[in-house]
This record gives C-alpha cells, sequence and structure tokens, in this order.
C-alpha cells in the first residue's frame, strides 16, 4: 500500500486544461505537479527528482516547450519527457523523438489516453532494467515500433509481426534452439526501428522509387536501429541481427559488406522473411507481387542475396502457405482501419 507513485511534472499555460490533466493522472496513481510556464517547469526540474515530464509545446506564441525538453534532458535524463501541441506534424515528431521526447501528442489530450500512455512509457524505460524478463522485452519493444516507425509510416503496419511469423518457421526448420528463436523473433519485430532516427523520413510515403542518395541514407538505418535500442544484456544478439538484416550471402549488402557464415544464421534467416513481406505489400510505387515472381526471385537469389541453406528451407514453405501469406498485409491494412487503394 505505501508503493511510491511516479512522478509527473505537467507543464500547460491554460490552467483548465493543466488542473484536469493534473486530477485525472492523480487518479490513475500517478504524483502530479502542475507548472503553468517553462521558468516554473526548469525551476522544479532543478529541485524535484521526476519521473516523467508532460509539456506543451507553444507558451504565448513561443514554442518553449523545447526548452523544457532540453532541460529535462540535461537535469534528468532518465525522466520520460512527452510533449503536446495543438498543431502537430510528422516531421516535429520526428524532431522531438531525435531530441529525447518519447512521444509528441494532438491536443486536445484525452487524460486518461495520457495516463496509459505515460505508464506505458514508464514500462519502456525499464528495457534497461537487466533483470527484465524477455517476454517483457517483447511487449516493451513492439509498443516501441507501434509508436514510432508504424505511426510514421502506417502502411508498415504489420510488418514486424509478420516478419516474425516468418522467421520462426524458419528457424524451427533450421534447428534453432529455442533461446536463439525468442530473440531472432525479437529482432524481426524491431528490425526498422533505426528509420525513425534517419535525417529525412520523406523516403517512407514518397510516391515512387528512392533516388541514389535517398538510398544511401536509408542504408543506415540497421545499424542505428542496433544502435538506438538500448543495452539490455538480453539485446546483444538481437542488435547484432537487426544490424545484420541487408546483409547478402555475397557480401553485396550492407551496411558492412558481411558475407557467408560471417553473417549470424538469425540474420540470414531474417533476411528472406524481411524481403519476402516487402514483396507481398502493397506501396505507392508497386504492387504486391506474384507468387510465382517471388519465388523466382528466391531461386536466382539463392548463394548471391541469400544463403542456401535457409533458401531450401524457405521455398518449399513458399510453394504451400504463399497465396495466402501474399494476402496477410491486405488483411492487416484493413484491420487496421486504412483506407485501401483497389
Amino acid at each position: 500500500m505505501n508503493e511510491r507513485r511516479p512522478a509527473v511534472l505537467l507543464v500547460d499555460d491554460e490552467v483548465k486544461n493543466l488542473e484536469l490533466l493534473g486530477a485525472v493522472l492523480e487518479l490513475q496513481g500517478l504524483a502530479t505537479t502542475l507548472a503553468r510556464t517553462p521558468q516554473d517547469a526548469l525551476q522544479l526540474l532543478r529541485t524535484i527528482e521526476f519521473d516523467t515530464v508532460v509539456t506543451d509545446v507553444v507558451f504565448d506564441g513561443c514554442a518553449e516547450g523545447a526548452l523544457v525538453l532540453a532541460a529535462a534532458r540535461e537535469l534528468q535524463p532518465r525522466a520520460v519527457v512527452v510533449l503536446m501541441t495543438g498543431y502537430p506534424d510528422v516531421e516535429a515528431a520526428v524532431a522531438a523523438i531525435k531530441a529525447g521526447a518519447v512521444d509528441y501528442l494532438k491536443k486536445p489530450v484525452d487524460p486518461i489516453v495520457l495516463a496509459a500512455f505515460i505508464h506505458r512509457a514508464l514500462q519502456e524505460k525499464a528495457v534497461e532494467q537487466e533483470e527484465l524478463a524477455f517476454g517483457d522485452l517483447v511487449d516493451i519493444l513492439s509498443a516501441m515500433v507501434a509508436n514510432t516507425i508504424e505511426r510514421v509510416d502506417p502502411y508498415t503496419a504489420g510488418h514486424g509481426s509478420r516478419t516474425r511469423k516468418y522467421c520462426r518457421f524458419l528457424a524451427e526448420a533450421l534447428g534453432l534452439e529455442r533461446p536463439r528463436i525468442e530473440r531472432l523473433e525479437l529482432a524481426a519485430i524491431a528490425h526498422d526501428y533505426g528509420k525513425i532516427y534517419l535525417d529525412d523520413l520523406g523516403f517512407l510515403t514518397k510516391k515512387g522509387p528512392l533516388t541514389e542518395d535517398e538510398f544511401k541514407a536509408v542504408q543506415k538505418h540497421p545499424a542505428l536501429g542496433a544502435k538506438k535500442l538500448g543495452h539490455h544484456p538480453q539485446l546483444v544478439e538481437v542488435r547484432r541481427v537487426i544490424a545484420e538484416h541487408h546483409e547478402k550471402w555475397d557480401g553485396t549488402g550492407y551496411p558492412y559488406k558481411l558475407a557467408g557464415e560471417s553473417i549470424s544464421l538469425s540474420g540470414r534467416i531474417l533476411a528472406v522473411a524481411e524481403v519476402f513481406d516487402s514483396l507481398a505489400t502493397k506501396r505507392s510505387y508497386k504492387e504486391v507481387w506474384e507468387l510465382g515472381r517471388v519465388i523466382e526471385l528466391f531461386d536466382k537469389g539463392r548463394a548471391t542475396h541469400f544463403d542456401p541453406s535457409v533458401i531450401d528451407a524457405w521455398l518449399p514453405m513458399l510453394r504451400t502457405h504463399g497465396e495466402r501469406w501474399i494476402r496477410q498485409p491486405l488483411s492487416d491494412l484493413k484491420a487496421a482501419g486504412l483506407k485501401v487503394e483497389a
């Protein structure tokens, strides 16, 4: 009964909104301190330890919420920071995340939703705790992906979970032991996480193929994802697999141009599963590939792009289940409530 409640600093110059949010957060088990100006917030950050800082972006016409974010990062780097604004856009949200915020919420903010979000964000921060169970890591990283890369590009909804499934099928067929399969599945979930940290995210929703410069920029995302995933000891292998998922058997992949068995078997499996789901997903610049064309690509890529042993396990699965699997991305988009063009 004496369990410590997470401490939240709530900053907003709209007094009624501030008091309403504060009251509801208190009822939701959060110890809330209110500040009406960035200057008040900075003073509180110097004197009180907070688990979470929730701040508006614009105060009296000036975007001073960035000052609160910067002060929180400097004075209390372990605090979770959430920005609120009435004028959100993708670029601003990405900039906020890069600067250290965990999310960028549109006002008016539902206080119940905000409370739930804070509790989840605090759980995500716990990913660094060494005693965290592996199942909790899976839940946390799934939420991180859903609230970053899939929010910027909703048409990737389900990509991680589908890739995870195909990785599991392949890993089992190739005889990987259970702990390695679990870590491979986690890498599959989070393999594209690094994209949120690229300088320009316009390529995610670009209506057309990438330019040479854009493709070079995209090639940074495997290493970025591995770096940004955190330092939990159970994520060592996961980070390696994420960094390798665009390497190729013949050494022509990226980012490190690894070849053959210098790429982990898990990385070689993820490379196959990720390519398949990308081919099965309709984008603005391409249609879903027909199964025969997909099988031909994997067959031709054997011993060049892909590990021959992985392809030998994969092709029989495709011939048996491929037609159904190719339809899955469309089903996932419809389930997510997204309009799908005919």
